[in-house]
């Protein structure tokens, strides 16, 4: 990835309140925190960020943003066009983006690989983009860019994807750098999730959330459109492209 003129669209740093899925969870709330880390600017973190009725969201970004050593995002120059989309300031320089898998600790029989192979095609089959993203299989390598996985944050030029009890109500992170090409993601074992892209009370659809970071993958950023996979929400399981989201993958590939 690398910063350049065709992904300085930006996105805000805090963006987004929304109702989560479910009537048990019908009054909670999820943020979508963008950050930076503290010790190292390349390196660049999405969290999503689950807030109990009656706490401060607020209060909730800034205890997620310090769970992970990292502050709040610098806001980029506006957009230089009307559409809704944003770009978060990376860029892959070598395609197909080559993601991997790693089961440890994921819920008991939950299809967690199937929901994750299944956004790749739509990010991957979007007209005037040459984007591309598929899976390396599985690997038992804890994803290096995530500060929960033992040792230090070091880039290790892999894409994984794994599990991991993620502190102060974060749902999932993506971190990414773009010295080194690679982005790293972890979903917390903490909360209930569920598959096959259907509102279950209760439970968080997980195609729908892998969705949304493999866009943070890709580059982009949140959206302003209510209807795109990319809108910092979780309204309910929402496993298409809208066409914000194809637009901003074509402008930014």
């Amino acid at each position: 990835m690398k910063q350049g003129m065709r992904a300085m669209a930006g996105a805000v740093a805090l963006v987004g309140l929304l109702a989560t899925a479910g009537p048990a969870m019908a009054k909670d709330r999820v943020i979508a925190v963008d950050g930076v880390s503290k010790t190292n600017a390349d390196r660049r973190v999405e969290i999503l960020v689950h807030v109990p009725e009656g706490q401060s969201a607020s209060a909730a970004a800034d205890k997620a943003l310090a769970g992970q050593n990292a502050k709040k995002a610098p806001k980029p120059p506006e957009p230089p066009q009307s559409n809704s989309y944003t770009f978060t300031g990376l860029f892959w320089d070598v395609l197909p983006v080559v993601q991997n898998y790693n089961g440890a600790g994921a819920p008991a029989g939950l299809n967690a690989k199937g929901a994750l192979d299944a956004t790749y095609g739509p990010w991957s089959s979007v007209s005037g983009s040459t984007y591309r993203i598929q899976s390396g299989g599985t690997t038992s390598r804890c994803p290096s860019l995530v500060r929960e996985c033992p040792g230090a944050q070091v880039n290790d030029r892999s894409n994984d994807v794994g599990w991991a009890r993620l502190a102060n109500g974060t749902l999932g992170v993506t971190w990414s750098t773009s010295g080194t090409d690679e982005a790293d993601m972890a979903i917390n074992t903490r909360y209930v999730w569920s598959t096959g892209c259907t509102a279950q009370s209760g439970a968080f659809d997980l195609q729908s959330v892998y969705l949304h970071e493999n866009g943070h993958v890709a580059g982009l950023g949140h959206s302003t459109d209510t209807s795109a996979v990319m809108y910092p929400s979780y309204q309910t399981a929402r496993c298409a492209l809208a066409a914000d989201d194809r637009a901003g993958i074509a402008a930014l590939y």
